[in-house]
């Protein structure tokens, strides 16, 4: 009898010790799926390109998926207080850093938002094929994948305008834009107040013109740099952005795709605020907008009090969206 009730504890304890192992690992696990994709340009004149791509897991039960689309010279590894807040709310971000930006290949330069002649090379083709990638991807620890989830899109500045670009081509369920491209700056950046910079291809784009927060004494979540420096050194790329940007002002978007705006204060030296608002009151007048006075360009990383206010309202805005939901009510602050 003893020796039964023995063997009875010896497998109690190794359960238990299993049990808070696979917690652990759940625990310090990290969030940040990433991997590197070779992606065909389908074009004799150009290589294929490695592309970082992922995605950023889900921390309580799965609602729905996100692709999210950077901005011109940034990274998605600079993004992880807007992703962690979507994790946090049970949304799941995909992801991938465009040619020559962040840990990818290739060259910014070979980038485009329009261009009918290359569709490879637009950044709404990637994103699609991106999305292909991950939307049947089973998560290593949860066994969820997104096969089942609506084809959200989130963009930020030229992201914006990408993600304004798959809503055009009747691809996007939704779409969120942070300072979307649509009415870009020629001098943008530093060179708003000194022309010069952007001739002499110096750099323009800057943490200091993008946000007012300097963290001081907090996580600066610009760990990785600025590339490219200029729009002046993709001049490829710059001159299909604002041809692109001018198209995007014609367009029309169905009332069945949502989609909430969050503009900048009209400080912003990289889009025109007001001129965006107008745009979208014209041509998605059911899109919800939201203005930021005083703030920068780069609102997601801003100071906390628009930073914040722009997660709760992005998760709300996709929570609506997501009835039926196996996540449980209510938001994660």
């Amino acid at each position: 009898m003893k020796l039964l009730l023995s063997l009875i504890l010896i497998i109690a304890a190794c359960n238990t010790t299993e049990k808070r192992q696979t917690a652990s690992q759940e625990v310090s696990r990290s969030p940040w799926f990433f991997e590197t994709t070779t992606y065909n340009i389908r074009n004799p004149l150009f290589d294929d390109v490695e592309l970082r791509t992922g995605y950023y897991v889900e921390s309580t039960p799965l609602k729905g998926c996100i692709l999210y689309l950077e901005g011109l010279a940034d990274s998605v590894a600079n993004q992880a207080p807007l992703f962690n807040h979507l994790s946090k709310n049970g949304y799941r971000v995909i992801f991938f850093d465009y040619m020559g930006q962040g840990a990818s290949g290739g060259s910014m330069n070979n980038t485009r938002i329009v261009d009918s002649a290359n569709e490879s090379l637009q950044i709404s083709t990637q994103a699609k094929y991106i999305w292909s990638k991950y939307v049947d991807k089973k998560d290593e620890l949860n066994g969820q994948d997104c096969s089942h989830s609506k084809k959200f899109v989130m963009g930020w500045s030229t992201g914006g305008l990408a993600a304004y670009t798959l809503v055009h081509e009747g691809w996007a369920d939704a779409v969120a834009m942070i300072t979307p491209g649509i009415h870009v700056k020629a001098f943008v950046g530093e060179s708003a107040t000194d022309k010069s910079l952007m001739l002499t291809f110096k750099q323009t784009i800057s943490e200091r013109t993008l946000t007012r927060n300097t963290f001081s004494g907090t996580f600066d979540p610009h760990i990785e740099p600025i590339k490219p420096i200029s729009p002046a050194v993709i001049p490829l790329f710059a001159a299909n952005l604002m041809i692109s940007s001018k198209l995007s002002q014609k367009w029309k978007v169905p009332a069945a795709i949502p989609g909430i705006a969050f503009l900048s204060g009209t400080n912003d030296t990289y889009v025109d605020r007001e001129a965006i608002s107008k745009t979208l009151k014209k041509n998605a007048p059911h899109f919800e907008q939201v203005k930021y006075d005083g703030a920068l360009h780069e609102l997601q990383n801003e100071m906390p009090e628009v930073s914040s206010d722009l997660y709760a309202r992005t998760v709300r805005f996709f929570d609506g969206l997501t009835a039926g939901s196996p996540a449980a009510p209510g938001m994660a602050l």
